[in-house]
């Protein structure tokens, strides 16, 4: 039988050039908490299989085919654990699932008392990390509906058990968004066997990711030092063309063949030689061989959400996204021009929550270095803080939609932007003075953590004696060297460390 993808419990990073020769272009691998577990996906693996193109959904599982597997508390640590080796081990992009397995035919008692219970955690999980990840289902018709219809999981990948509860009926729902067949042996020289799998085209996002700052083979024969040293891709990269280090923004409209000078089209150019699609010159001048290459780079690649790219040959946010990083574009459109300035920075503030940096603790990754390269700073060359990098690129997205400038003085440091915002227009509510009349959506918190340190973040709300906002380079419990944006619930309005507040809505 022909099948595009499979799911498999074997470390298949010896295998690649088979799958690829095979059509394969996804592959379904595991999480666990265990560790030394022969089947878990690797880093070294996740690579290889991006490298080559080949999708990756991850399922996490130990065991789960009894009901004794579920419960709430099971189910709180195993999203805790499956989200911190997404995101600390394999780097996994933000956008992209996770699915949890429920392997048996369960009851319908069963499902209510346990694995109900289990998902409403794991759900609740995800959403205090700020739901980096959607959340999928590999299990019987009956559970995938269940889950399915209670919104506590956005995907489902339905088991090759048709005698499964459910199963026959959620088959033809089409509901599903993997249907698993019965496996087959002496696949590409696995030991054992695999399990095809079938893509439903009616849905067809079905959460698999590639790494988008996986290394070409080519690129490590390169450079095997900086390889062995343990650089980033992005080190690399910079390190070859200083000129166009780390991710660069979409320009807002397609890169076509046709241009010429274009610094934009320069980065592209550049990008395709990294990534094998080249070689390429480095001319700025959109040509015949360019345009080829972006066909190449579209045939062979997919969107960050797994959808086909348009083989069309010019470079549109979709296609900038796929070689640069998702955060390299950002679409305006989705915002309401006619809203406040207040309300357009909290709500795009609100669709930041969920980024994170990649790799975890490098203050890297494609949003991240779009927030940072928006102040002035190149993120290759350093490793930069990036809490007043997020707000400045905030107030720049909202500025925009506004047709005004960003009223926001250009710099990345906290104590900066205090010192530089109080001799602007904006208004300012210092320590003393700070309380919930005085402090509204839409400001900026200042706290000055000794040393030079700072953090600061959005004002979405007040609560009482407490804030609710969304920061940059924190974490879930809140530190000021965090990894993320995420929204905080518990902020107090006057600590001892609170410079004050500073007010740029209504510049």
């Amino acid at each position: 039988m022909a099948f595009a993808a499979l799911d498999t419990s074997q470390n298949a990073r010896n295998l690649v050039d088979c799958l690829k020769d095979k059509g394969i272009v996804a592959i379904g691998r595991y999480y666990t908490r265990k560790r030394t577990n022969s089947k878990i996906l690797t880093l070294d693996e996740a690579r290889r299989l991006s490298n080559a193109g080949i999708r990756i959904w991850p399922v996490y599982q130990n065991r789960h085919r009894e009901q004794v597997d579920f419960s709430s508390v099971t189910g709180k640590a195993e999203a805790e654990d499956a989200l911190d080796y997404a995101r600390n081990v394999i780097n996994q992009p933000t956008g992209s699932a996770i699915y949890f397995s429920a392997d048996f035919d369960a009851s319908q008692a069963i499902f209510s008392n346990a694995i109900r219970p289990h998902f409403e955690a794991i759900a609740a999980a995800f959403a205090a990390a700020g739901n980096p990840y959607r959340i999928g289902v590999y299990s019987s018709g009956a559970v995938c509906k269940a889950l399915l219809d209670a919104g506590l999981v956005q995907l489902t990948w339905l088991s090759q058990s048709s005698g499964f509860r459910g199963t026959p009926e959620f088959k033809a729902s089409r509901r599903w968004n993997i249907l698993q067949a019965l496996p087959v042996s002496g696949f590409c020289e696995f030991d054992d066997d695999v399990d095809p799998d079938e893509i439903n085209n009616d849905n067809g996002d079905f959460g698999a990711f590639l790494l988008q700052a996986a290394q070409p083979m080519a690129a490590f024969a390169a450079a095997p030092a900086a390889a062995a040293a343990g650089l980033l891709f992005s080190d690399i990269a910079a390190a070859a063309h200083p000129e166009f280090p780390g991710t660069l923004a979409f320009r807002g409209t397609p890169l076509h063949r046709g241009e010429v000078g274009s610094n934009d089209v320069k980065a592209l150019q550049t990008r395709l030689n990294e990534l094998g699609f080249g070689p390429l010159v480095v001319d700025g001048d959109f040509g015949e061989a360019t345009q080829n290459a972006v066909l190449h780079f579209q045939a062979r690649n997919a969107s960050s959400d797994g959808r086909p790219l348009p083989i069309d040959g010019e470079v549109g946010e979709i296609t900038w996204a796929a070689l640069f990083g998702p955060g390299a574009v950002f679409s305006t459109q989705a915002f309401d021009a006619k809203a406040s300035m207040r309300d357009l920075v909290i709500d795009i503030a609100a669709s930041q929550i969920g980024v994170v940096e990649q790799p975890h603790g490098s203050n890297r990754g494609p949003e991240v270095d779009v927030y940072i390269r928006t102040t002035g700073l190149n993120p290759a060359n350093d490793s930069y803080p990036w809490c007043v990098c997020f707000l400045y690129w905030v107030f720049d997205q909202a500025a925009k939609i506004k047709g005004k400038e960003n009223p926001l003085p250009k710099t990345a440091g906290v104590v900066s932007l205090w010192n530089l915002g109080r001799h602007t227009e904006a208004e300012v509510v210092r320590k003393s003075e700070a309380n919930a009349q005085t402090v509204k959506p839409g400001m900026i918190f200042f706290l000055d953590l000794g040393g030079g340190k700072g953090h600061a973040g959005l004002v979405i709300d007040v609560v009482g004696d407490h804030l609710v906002t969304i920061e940059g380079n924190t974490n879930p419990g809140g530190s000021s060297d965090g990894y993320g944006v995420f929204r905080r619930e518990a902020r107090p309005i006057t600590t001892g460390v609170l410079l004050g507040y500073l007010d740029f809505c209504d510049i």
